[in-house]
Protein backbone atom coordinates (compact mmCIF):
# COMPACT_ATOMS: atom_id res chain seq x y z
CA UNK A 1 0.00 0.00 0.00
CA UNK A 2 1.13 3.32 -0.57
CA UNK A 3 0.65 4.34 3.06
CA UNK A 4 2.47 1.72 4.15
CA UNK A 5 5.64 2.50 1.50
CA UNK A 6 5.45 6.09 3.14
CA UNK A 7 5.07 4.93 6.92
CA UNK A 8 8.02 2.68 6.41
CA UNK A 9 10.40 5.08 4.66
CA UNK A 10 9.66 7.90 7.19
CA UNK A 11 10.36 5.47 9.97
CA UNK A 12 13.88 4.49 8.65
CA UNK A 13 15.18 7.90 7.78
CA UNK A 14 14.31 8.69 11.49
CA UNK A 15 15.76 6.24 12.88
CA UNK A 16 19.42 6.45 11.11
CA UNK A 17 18.89 9.71 11.42
CA UNK A 18 18.30 9.67 15.29
CA UNK A 19 16.59 12.97 15.42
CA UNK A 20 12.84 12.37 13.93
CA UNK A 21 10.91 15.33 13.09
CA UNK A 22 7.75 16.28 14.92
CA UNK A 23 6.14 17.37 12.15
CA UNK A 24 5.86 14.06 9.98
CA UNK A 25 4.10 12.23 12.64
CA UNK A 26 2.32 8.64 12.40
CA UNK A 27 -0.86 10.20 13.26
CA UNK A 28 -0.70 11.92 9.99
CA UNK A 29 0.02 9.13 7.70
CA UNK A 30 -3.45 7.37 7.79
CA UNK A 31 -4.59 10.29 6.33
CA UNK A 32 -2.60 9.58 2.89
CA UNK A 33 -4.25 8.26 0.06
CA UNK A 34 -5.06 4.59 0.50
CA UNK A 35 -5.09 3.97 -3.16
CA UNK A 36 -0.97 4.57 -4.10
CA UNK A 37 0.01 2.04 -6.33
CA UNK A 38 1.50 -1.14 -5.32
CA UNK A 39 4.98 -0.03 -6.61
CA UNK A 40 5.29 2.08 -3.70
CA UNK A 41 4.67 -0.89 -1.85
CA UNK A 42 7.22 -3.47 -3.36
CA UNK A 43 9.95 -0.38 -3.20
CA UNK A 44 8.91 -0.49 0.94
CA UNK A 45 8.69 -3.74 1.67
CA UNK A 46 12.26 -4.40 -0.14
CA UNK A 47 13.95 -1.58 0.79
CA UNK A 48 16.80 -3.01 3.43
CA UNK A 49 20.13 -0.38 2.97
CA UNK A 50 22.91 -2.05 1.26
CA UNK A 51 26.21 0.25 2.16
CA UNK A 52 29.05 -0.54 0.35
CA UNK A 53 32.14 0.38 2.43
CA UNK A 54 35.05 1.91 0.87
CA UNK A 55 38.47 0.58 0.69
CA UNK A 56 39.37 2.90 3.65
CA UNK A 57 37.44 1.35 5.83
CA UNK A 58 39.33 -1.69 6.65
CA UNK A 59 42.35 0.85 6.92
CA UNK A 60 43.01 2.56 10.77
CA UNK A 61 42.24 6.50 10.38
CA UNK A 62 44.85 7.78 13.34
CA UNK A 63 45.17 11.75 13.44
CA UNK A 64 49.16 12.00 14.39
CA UNK A 65 50.36 15.25 15.06
CA UNK A 66 53.99 16.52 16.35
CA UNK A 67 55.32 19.44 18.40
CA UNK A 68 59.16 20.58 18.68
CA UNK A 69 60.83 23.07 20.82
CA UNK A 70 64.89 23.16 19.17
CA UNK A 71 67.77 26.52 19.90
CA UNK A 72 68.97 27.41 16.46
CA UNK A 73 72.37 29.26 15.50
CA UNK A 74 70.69 31.57 13.45
CA UNK A 75 66.64 32.06 13.83
CA UNK A 76 66.49 33.57 10.14
CA UNK A 77 68.40 31.20 8.05
CA UNK A 78 67.36 28.35 10.14
CA UNK A 79 63.10 29.45 9.43
CA UNK A 80 64.37 29.45 5.41
CA UNK A 81 65.55 26.40 5.21
CA UNK A 82 63.00 24.65 7.18
CA UNK A 83 60.60 26.25 4.79
CA UNK A 84 62.39 24.52 2.05
CA UNK A 85 62.40 20.87 3.78
CA UNK A 86 58.73 21.29 4.08
CA UNK A 87 58.30 21.69 0.53
CA UNK A 88 60.22 19.00 0.00
CA UNK A 89 58.30 16.90 1.80
CA UNK A 90 55.15 17.61 -0.05
CA UNK A 91 53.85 20.34 2.67
CA UNK A 92 53.02 23.73 2.93
CA UNK A 93 53.38 26.16 6.02
CA UNK A 94 50.10 27.14 7.26
CA UNK A 95 51.45 30.10 9.50
CA UNK A 96 54.61 31.35 10.70
CA UNK A 97 55.96 34.04 13.03
CA UNK A 98 58.80 35.89 14.45
CA UNK A 99 60.49 38.58 16.84
CA UNK A 100 62.85 39.31 19.32
CA UNK A 101 62.40 39.91 23.04
CA UNK A 102 64.91 38.40 25.40
CA UNK A 103 66.22 36.63 22.19
CA UNK A 104 65.21 36.07 18.72
CA UNK A 105 62.53 33.91 18.12
CA UNK A 106 59.87 32.01 15.44
CA UNK A 107 57.21 29.67 15.30
CA UNK A 108 56.29 27.84 12.20
CA UNK A 109 53.28 25.38 11.57
CA UNK A 110 53.69 23.30 8.89
CA UNK A 111 50.90 20.63 7.34
CA UNK A 112 52.35 17.66 5.92
CA UNK A 113 51.08 14.16 4.62
CA UNK A 114 51.34 12.11 7.64
CA UNK A 115 53.46 9.48 5.67
CA UNK A 116 56.20 12.07 5.47
CA UNK A 117 56.21 13.44 9.10
CA UNK A 118 58.64 11.26 10.65
CA UNK A 119 61.19 12.23 8.17
CA UNK A 120 59.94 15.70 8.09
CA UNK A 121 60.84 16.00 11.76
CA UNK A 122 64.31 14.00 11.64
CA UNK A 123 65.14 16.84 8.86
CA UNK A 124 64.06 19.66 10.88
CA UNK A 125 66.20 18.16 13.96
CA UNK A 126 68.85 18.18 11.85
CA UNK A 127 68.45 22.12 11.01
CA UNK A 128 68.70 22.83 15.01
CA UNK A 129 71.52 23.21 17.19
CA UNK A 130 69.75 21.10 20.06
CA UNK A 131 66.12 19.81 20.53
CA UNK A 132 64.72 21.17 23.75
CA UNK A 133 61.51 19.65 23.39
CA UNK A 134 59.41 16.71 21.55
CA UNK A 135 56.17 15.33 21.39
CA UNK A 136 53.98 13.20 19.15
CA UNK A 137 50.56 13.03 19.79
CA UNK A 138 47.98 10.45 18.32
CA UNK A 139 44.29 9.86 18.12
CA UNK A 140 42.46 6.86 16.40
CA UNK A 141 39.32 7.89 15.30
CA UNK A 142 38.98 4.71 12.89
CA UNK A 143 35.78 3.96 14.37
CA UNK A 144 33.83 7.44 14.14
CA UNK A 145 35.20 7.52 10.31
CA UNK A 146 33.62 3.59 10.30
CA UNK A 147 30.22 5.20 11.85
CA UNK A 148 29.88 8.47 10.08
CA UNK A 149 30.45 6.58 6.76
CA UNK A 150 27.93 3.87 7.47
CA UNK A 151 25.04 6.01 8.50
CA UNK A 152 25.60 9.15 5.52
CA UNK A 153 25.18 5.77 2.80
CA UNK A 154 21.89 4.65 4.72
CA UNK A 155 20.96 8.54 4.68
CA UNK A 156 21.59 9.10 0.78
CA UNK A 157 19.92 5.72 -0.15
CA UNK A 158 17.09 6.86 2.16
CA UNK A 159 16.77 10.20 0.19
CA UNK A 160 17.05 7.95 -3.16
CA UNK A 161 13.86 6.15 -1.72
CA UNK A 162 11.99 9.38 -1.11
CA UNK A 163 12.70 11.11 -4.61
CA UNK A 164 11.31 8.30 -6.18
CA UNK A 165 7.91 8.38 -4.00
CA UNK A 166 8.28 12.23 -4.92
CA UNK A 167 8.34 11.64 -8.39
CA UNK A 168 5.37 9.45 -8.90
CA UNK A 169 3.06 10.85 -6.32
CA UNK A 170 0.07 13.53 -7.48
CA UNK A 171 -1.60 14.32 -3.83
CA UNK A 172 -0.08 17.75 -2.37
CA UNK A 173 0.03 16.74 1.37
CA UNK A 174 1.92 13.53 0.77
CA UNK A 175 4.03 15.93 -1.40
CA UNK A 176 4.35 17.91 1.32
CA UNK A 177 5.63 15.55 3.63
CA UNK A 178 8.72 14.12 1.31
CA UNK A 179 9.62 17.48 0.78
CA UNK A 180 9.43 18.30 4.27
CA UNK A 181 11.55 15.07 5.06
CA UNK A 182 13.72 15.16 2.07
CA UNK A 183 15.19 18.88 3.06
CA UNK A 184 16.25 17.52 6.80
CA UNK A 185 17.91 14.28 4.99
CA UNK A 186 19.77 16.96 2.72
CA UNK A 187 20.93 18.63 6.05
CA UNK A 188 21.47 15.24 7.92
CA UNK A 189 23.69 14.38 4.66
CA UNK A 190 25.91 17.82 4.43
CA UNK A 191 26.67 17.79 8.03
CA UNK A 192 27.67 13.97 7.79
CA UNK A 193 29.83 14.78 4.58
CA UNK A 194 31.33 18.04 6.47
CA UNK A 195 32.49 15.55 9.26
CA UNK A 196 33.78 12.88 7.20
CA UNK A 197 36.01 15.25 4.75
CA UNK A 198 37.77 16.55 8.68
CA UNK A 199 38.27 13.20 9.21
CA UNK A 200 39.70 12.47 5.85
CA UNK A 201 41.28 15.73 5.68
CA UNK A 202 42.65 15.56 9.72
CA UNK A 203 44.38 11.72 9.01
CA UNK A 204 45.67 11.88 5.68
CA UNK A 205 47.85 14.60 6.96
CA UNK A 206 49.42 15.71 10.00
CA UNK A 207 50.20 19.20 11.42
CA UNK A 208 53.82 19.84 12.60
CA UNK A 209 54.52 23.21 15.45
CA UNK A 210 57.57 24.17 15.48
CA UNK A 211 58.53 26.74 17.89
CA UNK A 212 62.33 27.95 17.29
CA UNK A 213 64.66 30.26 19.55
CA UNK A 214 68.30 31.45 19.02
CA UNK A 215 71.48 30.54 20.97
CA UNK A 216 72.66 33.08 23.56
CA UNK A 217 76.47 33.48 24.08
CA UNK A 218 77.87 33.55 27.02
CA UNK A 219 80.00 36.49 26.61
CA UNK A 220 77.10 38.05 24.18
CA UNK A 221 77.30 38.60 20.82
CA UNK A 222 80.00 41.71 19.78
CA UNK A 223 81.51 42.09 23.72
CA UNK A 224 84.68 44.37 24.02
CA UNK A 225 85.88 45.16 26.87
CA UNK A 226 87.56 49.11 25.85
CA UNK A 227 83.45 49.45 24.67
CA UNK A 228 82.03 48.46 28.06
CA UNK A 229 85.57 50.65 29.83
CA UNK A 230 83.98 53.13 27.29
CA UNK A 231 80.56 52.93 28.30
CA UNK A 232 81.76 53.21 31.77
CA UNK A 233 83.77 56.21 31.66
CA UNK A 234 80.79 58.16 30.04
CA UNK A 235 78.34 56.91 32.79
CA UNK A 236 80.35 58.29 35.55
CA UNK A 237 80.88 61.76 33.43
CA UNK A 238 76.96 62.06 32.91
CA UNK A 239 76.84 61.12 36.94
CA UNK A 240 79.57 63.72 37.58
CA UNK A 241 77.90 66.24 35.57
CA UNK A 242 74.55 66.12 37.56
CA UNK A 243 76.02 66.06 40.75
CA UNK A 244 78.00 69.04 39.08
CA UNK A 245 74.79 70.89 38.33
CA UNK A 246 72.79 69.74 41.58
CA UNK A 247 76.21 71.97 43.60
CA UNK A 248 75.74 75.07 41.41
CA UNK A 249 72.06 75.20 42.48
CA UNK A 250 72.58 74.94 46.05
CA UNK A 251 75.16 77.96 45.64
CA UNK A 252 73.40 80.12 43.66
CA UNK A 253 69.85 80.11 45.86
CA UNK A 254 71.60 79.70 49.30
CA UNK A 255 71.32 83.58 49.98
CA UNK A 256 67.65 83.51 49.35
CA UNK A 257 67.68 80.11 51.86
CA UNK A 258 69.74 81.22 54.41
CA UNK A 259 67.52 84.87 54.12
CA UNK A 260 64.13 82.80 54.63
CA UNK A 261 65.58 80.72 57.37
CA UNK A 262 66.21 83.95 59.37
CA UNK A 263 62.85 85.18 59.07
CA UNK A 264 61.37 81.97 60.08
CA UNK A 265 63.95 82.01 62.97
CA UNK A 266 63.52 85.70 63.87
CA UNK A 267 59.26 84.70 63.66
CA UNK A 268 60.08 81.99 65.56
CA UNK A 269 61.47 83.34 68.90
CA UNK A 270 59.67 86.82 69.19
CA UNK A 271 56.61 85.09 68.48
CA UNK A 272 56.53 82.22 71.52
CA UNK A 273 57.47 85.24 73.52
CA UNK A 274 54.71 87.32 72.80
CA UNK A 275 51.74 84.89 72.88
CA UNK A 276 52.90 83.91 76.58
CA UNK A 277 51.98 88.28 77.88
CA UNK A 278 49.03 88.56 75.38
CA UNK A 279 47.31 85.37 77.84
CA UNK A 280 48.73 87.26 80.93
Amino acid sequence: MKAFSLIFLLMLSCAFSSCADEDVSMSRAPQLDSAMSSDYSRAASSYAPEIEYSKGLSESRVQVNGNLSLEVQNVSTALEQIKAVVIQYGGKITSSDSGDSFSRYANVSALIPRESLYELIDAVKDISAKVTNENISSNDVTEEFVDVEAKLNVMKQTELRFISLLSETTNIEEVMIVERELMRLRGEIDSLEGRLQYLSRTTDNSVLNIYMVEEISIAGSGWSFFDSLDKSVRSLVSFSKHVANFLIGVIVFSPILIVALVVVLLIYKYGKKYIPRRNK
